[in-house]
């Protein structure tokens, strides 16, 4: 079993409280505010982007397909919210800040085998398994409370199914895309992308995982033709 740094934990905790109410309600309201903070997230983080890759060489074209990736990530996030529904977009951060709290305290809890040990030695098979079950457990409730609180919504036992294999899969892309980022800081040799959010280090920190996932949520839920 592995030890928390409380300190740490602490500095994680305080940051939370005061951006998760904001997150919430841009993506709640939606329309202008959600578009602001879209821009800002989107300038940030292409900042802190291209700040890190200037330490790597082919500067220029770790730069354009960084800002490429950046945009398709946010774009994503725009159409969930705007063309499909505002359950969507609450279910989608939902889940993606499940498989991150899931995988942070599975992998400090059980530690063990090493996910990507030249990448990020931090990271664990167990934390790996704690971000799936948190977003697909995170995934099945969310839906049981759709259904709970509306009258349109009908119980459906292979819904139930879908969301959790979406939350799973959310979850390991989600890692995947923590991943890209901890492979890019390595190779500028630089521990974080930045220093803007106290006990995360930069914005890239803490929204790596949500860029890669917000296309591949978006395909799922519109292949399958699940509405929310």
């Amino acid at each position: 079993m592995g030890r928390f740094n409380l300190k740490a934990l602490q500095e994680r905790a305080i940051s939370a409280a005061v951006l998760i109410p904001v997150v919430l309600f841009a993506v709640i309201w939606g329309g202008i505010p959600f578009y602001i903070m879209i821009a800002l997230l989107f300038v940030i983080s292409a900042y802190e982007w291209v700040s890190m890759v200037r330490k790597i060489d082919d500067t220029a074209l770790h730069v354009l397909w960084g800002l490429v990736y950046l945009a398709v990530g946010f774009l994503c996030c725009i159409v969930i919210r705007e063309e499909q529904s505002l359950n969507a977009a609450i279910l989608f951060v939902v889940m993606v800040w499940s498989a991150d709290i899931g995988a942070y305290f599975a992998g400090k809890y059980f530690g063990g085998a090493k996910l990507a040990p030249l990448i990020s030695p931090n990271k664990t098979w167990a934390g790996l398994g704690g971000a799936c079950d948190s977003a697909g457990l995170a995934a099945v409730l969310y839906y049981l409370g759709v259904i709970a609180f509306s009258f349109e919504a009908v119980f459906s036992w292979v819904a139930l199914i879908f969301m959790f294999f979406v939350g799973v899969m959310i979850a390991i892309v989600a890692q995947g895309g923590d991943l890209l980022i901890s492979f890019m800081k390595r190779k500028a040799g630089v521990k974080d992308t930045g220093a803007l959010i106290p006990g995360h280090g930069g914005l890239l920190d803490r929204i790596d995982s949500l860029l890669l996932a917000a296309p591949v949520f978006f395909v799922l839920t519109s292949f399958f033709s699940f509405n929310l």
